[in-house]
């Protein structure tokens, strides 16, 4: 049976969380074992979730007595606290078989944009150097990763000179927006600080994984997002083709019938995932089974979700109504304490009450095995790099 592993981490504030995660190609035969380190439950290799595509491996936590997202992203690391990080990450992946691992990045860290490919770009190194220009111009004016005064959490402070480490992914065009300059032909820009990414180079040194990625922590939160969704489909699917008779599909629901069969579906619905961070929120909008665009919120509270929601559908231009969210959820360690309060204009603007991100059910994650107050939110851009 084949079966790919991968790995993902999240570093946020002292807290390192981490996750790893079976992929398979074809579903393999019940079972679950107990749990593994950490109180964590770890599945058993002749285990299945409840779709037969993914089965999770790993899954914690660690505390450092220092800041670890400041050591990675500042300008400046002291070497013990490098070293004490890979040694932690060494420890927790040991004999992991994981090919890869991906580092999740949140957008006060690294500059993160959308951008349209460039015409006179005609090979990936010309785009790739076009990127990065218009990435050195965003972070030395204060662009998406300023804090207002002039500082970026990459620790570059404005710096133009620095190399950076620069990944360009080309998003498929949106059939429903083919004849838009917006998604006609649109490309995710990451630039990561270059002493960032070598201090993670010497990290892995002391991993047994053979390479890694950075993964802006939207994309993971889309991902998420889409297979939960998938998943609630195939399962009501299963139910209903047992009913005597058939049932009347809601408005929502034919909907994303007509997107499954036809991905150009105008009518093909959002699913909206809200950040909940200390002094930002992140936005990230999933569509057609994949991530289509997000918005980073400096200082910004759950409070303002809907002012930025209704923003960032504005950025897709062609007057994208917020009923075309069929779906709201939200993560991040400030999420669930505020899903009564402050998510209420939200709810009014898509018509839809935000849920927590729960990727449990993705994984075949029984919450029986858990703490009553274990809380997934913030584990869900770890969980969504290594979905």
């Amino acid at each position: 049976m084949d079966a790919r592993v991968r790995a993902g981490i999240d570093l946020c504030g002292t807290t390192l969380r981490y996750a790893e995660v079976e992929h398979y190609e074809a579903a393999p035969s019940s079972g679950w074992a107990a749990e593994g380190g950490g109180g964590f439950p770890r599945a058993d290799p002749r285990g299945r979730n409840a779709s037969g595509r993914h089965r999770l491996l790993r899954l914690g936590s660690c505390d450092f007595d220092f800041d670890v997202t400041h050591m990675l992203w500042g300008a400046r690391a002291e070497q013990q606290h490098v070293d004490t990080l890979g040694r932690a990450l060494a420890d927790v992946y040991e004999n992991a078989s994981a090919e890869t691992l991906r580092v999740v990045v949140h957008p006060p860290q690294a500059c993160s944009f959308f951008a349209p490919m460039p015409a006179q770009a005609s090979t990936a190194a010309e785009r790739r150097a076009h990127f990065e220009r218009e990435a050195r111009l965003l972070m030395h004016n204060g662009g998406p990763t300023d804090d207002g005064n002039g500082h970026d959490g990459s620790g570059n402070d404005g710096a133009s000179d620095e190399e950076l480490h620069v990944s360009v992914e080309d998003l498929p065009p949106d059939g429903a927006d083919a004849s838009s300059r917006v998604r006609a032909h649109v490309s995710h820009v990451l630039a990561v600080s270059g002493g960032a990414h070598a201090r993670f180079q010497h990290v892995m040194d002391a991993l047994p994984l053979p390479d890694f990625r950075w993964m802006v922590s939207m994309k993971g939160a889309a991902r998420a997002a889409v297979l939960l969704e998938q998943q609630r489909r195939e399962r009501a699917r299963s139910s209903s083709s047992k009913q005597p008779a058939p049932v009347r599909a809601s408005a929502a629901s034919t909907a994303e019938e007509r997107a499954a069969q036809d991905p150009a579906d105008a009518a093909s619905p959002f699913r909206l995932a809200v950040g909940c961070y200390p002094g930002h929120l992140e936005l990230a909008l999933a569509r057609h089974g994949r991530f289509h665009f997000a918005l980073h919120a400096p200082r910004a509270a759950p409070s303002d979700s809907a002012y930025f929601a209704a923003a960032l559908l504005e950025r897709l231009g062609e007057g994208r109504p917020a009923s075309a969210v069929e779906r709201v959820f939200t993560y991040g360690p400030d999420a669930n304490a505020s899903l009564d309060d402050d998510f209420t204009a939200l709810t009014r603007l898509t018509g839809t009450a935000p849920e927590p991100l729960d990727f449990r059910p993705i994984v075949g994650l029984d919450p029986g095995h858990l703490a009553e107050d274990f809380d997934p939110g913030p584990y869900v851009p770890c969980v969504g790099a290594a979905l």
